[in-house]
């Protein structure tokens, strides 16, 4: 339509150019323009002649076959040549329109069969309603010529720009200095890109190719290449976006990177990223991977194999050692049937494992036990107090589908010369902003000595029989449990340090004292006891505690035997679990001092 309207006014404009020393000015109305493009009304043109240098005006209304309203604009040059048929050159321009702002120049030249035009812009500004495009304060250059032979088009273009910001939903170019050329053929209704160059500031060069059908405006058929461009302007500007709500959504990443993909009849066909030498660090502190070397194909009628490796970093803050990973995706599955991840001195074995997405949903399945880990390590890593010993178990099976990570079986691990079991889990949402948790966990034969030594909590002898039931925990944080700890059965050792009665005084709350049988028993520096226990009922931030008897004050937690013997008492039966946790912290850090008189 532009080309059109350029041509037949350039040549009502050239008839009175040799004669314009006799015409003041020159004013056009057009009441309404069809075209398949769209339209265009109101059309006020006015060329004033009276200077040395014509100037121009147009007022109009212009809507695009997208669009679903007019929309005003204005166009006025200060400089207006059209000494030729089909040339016209407009000089300090200045375009606006509805959230649209451009001053630029033109110069535009068209024959029969061939046309160019050149249009450099400079400070200008642009956004739409939906707020998915915008650019700002940006000063370039756009180049656009085609030639018809035999009713096919062949054309080449230039989009560049040296200043400004530009927003593209879902990419953000915030460094100018980008440059994209272009070249192909138009034959209706298919639109060609044969060649498309985009060089974009602190990123590289990338290469394309497009198929545009442009009377269902569909883009069928798209290739991107790039070949060595640095993987954290590629992640910044191209992959960040399309993660954003995802795990890998907020990474610092380094390195360089290799990387293409291929969409066909609007359904996407391959896709490859090969990592050199990267560095990996969610910000978040989930994971870090340092000097990954990866091969990440897909394609959707081809198997292809997965490979990983990397020299170290670290998962949930467990150290990682070197490693290597390969699986095969196939189309939308992902399996392999077996996977070790080095962790610290130990390892997590992944056996059968399989993914597939199936209506954009991901489901899954794998099997996982974990080699003997030390316990020295693993709690250093976590910064919790130094343990000992050594931490293995093994986990059936876990299955993930619709947001819902569910374990099939128990799981236990060997820990504290006992055993931990977990049963009953379910994870909601586990990626998401809020994930839920669910679980029961069972405590069997901890050495209590191991236990208290490791958390400064004073020595205390014996065997100790935990559970958690109906453990809930929104966000990490638990919201519902009902917890209880207790004396295991059998003949084992039962002594209690003078220390570790202080320290279990305090969790009774204040002005709960150890009652013990006879006051020169303050001299002794261990008791028997005959059995230990605590109990938390949890409903929101509310712990409803007990002991291992009830009394008319409150609850036995420490119930003496033989000579000598202590007998323990809590009084506090309703506490806050900030509250409990606050005071378990202060015994661990040591702040806490009971007068036993």
């Amino acid at each position: 339509m532009f080309r059109q309207l350029a041509i037949v006014f350039s040549v009502c404009i050239s008839l009175f150019y040799q004669q314009a020393y006799a015409i003041s000015a020159i004013q056009i109305q057009i009441g309404e323009v069809d075209a398949p493009a769209g339209k265009l009304k109101n059309a006020q043109f006015q060329v004033d002649l009276k200077g040395t240098k014509p100037t121009l005006s147009l007022k109009a209304e212009v809507k695009p076959t997208n669009e679903k309203e007019f929309i005003p604009f204005s166009l006025q040059c200060a400089q207006f040549n059209t000494e030729k048929i089909g040339q016209i050159d407009c000089l300090n321009g200045s375009f606006i329109a509805k959230q649209v702002k451009a001053p630029f120049s033109v110069n535009f030249v068209s024959y029969p069969n061939d046309f160019a035009i050149d249009i450099a812009f400079n400070s200008a500004s642009f956004s739409d309603e939906s707020g998915l495009h915008a650019g700002e304060n940006l000063t370039g250059q756009i180049k656009l010529a085609a030639k018809n032979i035999n009713k096919i088009w062949q054309w080449n273009g230039l989009i560049s720009w040296d200043k400004g910001e530009l927003f593209w939903q879902p990419f953000y170019f915030g460094k100018a200095g980008n440059r994209f050329e272009v070249n192909g053929i138009f034959k209706q209704p298919m639109l060609n890109i044969e060649n498309a160059s985009l060089l974009v500031n602190e990123v590289g060069k990338m290469s394309s190719s497009v198929q545009i059908n442009t009377d269902t405006k569909a883009v069928e058929d798209i290739k991107v290449t790039a070949k060595d461009v640095d993987f954290a302007g590629l992640y910044a500007i191209f992959l960040k976006p399309m993660a954003e709500k995802s795990v890998f959504g907020n990474l610092d990443v380094s390195g360089k990177a290799d990387w293409q993909f291929e969409i066909k009849n609007l359904e996407p066909s391959s896709f490859e990223l090969n990592l050199r030498d990267a560095n990996i660090e969610d910000k978040n502190g989930k994971f870090a991977f340092k000097h990954m070397n990866a091969h990440l194909p897909w394609d959707y009628n081809n198997a292809k194999t997965v490979n990983i490796e990397y020299e170290g970093g670290h998962l949930l803050k467990m150290p990682l050692g070197d490693t290597k990973l390969s699986a095969v995706i196939n189309r939308y599955s992902f399996t392999t049937p077996q996977l070790t991840l080095p962790i610290l001195d130990g390892a997590l074995n992944f056996t059968d494992l399989s993914a597939a997405m199936i209506a954009d949903n991901w489901y899954w399945h794998v099997g996982m036990n974990v080699a003997p880990i030390s316990m020295s390590e693993f709690s250093k890593a976590l910064g919790w107090p130094i343990m000992q010993g050594k931490i293995s178990g093994h986990v059936p099976q876990l299955t993930y589908a619709g947001k819902l990570l569910v374990m099939d079986g128990a799981m236990v691990f060997n820990v504290f010369d006992g055993t931990i079991g977990m049963d009953n889990l379910k994870i909601e949402d586990p990626l998401g902003v809020v994930p839920r948790l669910q679980a029961d966990l069972q405590m069997r034969d901890l050495d209590l000595g191991d236990l208290t030594r490791t958390f400064s909590f004073g020595d205390i002898e014996g065997k100790l029989d935990g559970d958690v039931k109906n453990m809930v925990l929104e966000n990490w944080k638990p919201v519902r449990l009902d917890a209880s700890i207790q004396t295991s059965e059998g003949k084992h050792l039962k002594k209690i340090s003078q220390r570790a009665v202080e320290n279990i005084a305090a969790l009774g709350g204040e002005g709960t004292a150890a009652a013990l049988q006879r006051t020169f028993l303050r001299f002794f520096k261990e008791f028997n006891y005959e059995k230990i226990g605590l109990s938390c009922k949890l409903r929101q931030d509310v712990c409803e505690m007990g002991g291992v008897e009830s009394t008319a004050t409150g609850y036995v937690i420490v119930k003496g035997k033989g000579i000598p013997a202590v007998n323990v008492n809590g009084y506090t039966q309703r506490i806050s679990l900030s509250d409990l946790l606050g005071r378990i912290k202060r015994i661990t850090d040591g702040n806490t001092k009971v007068i036993v008189k």
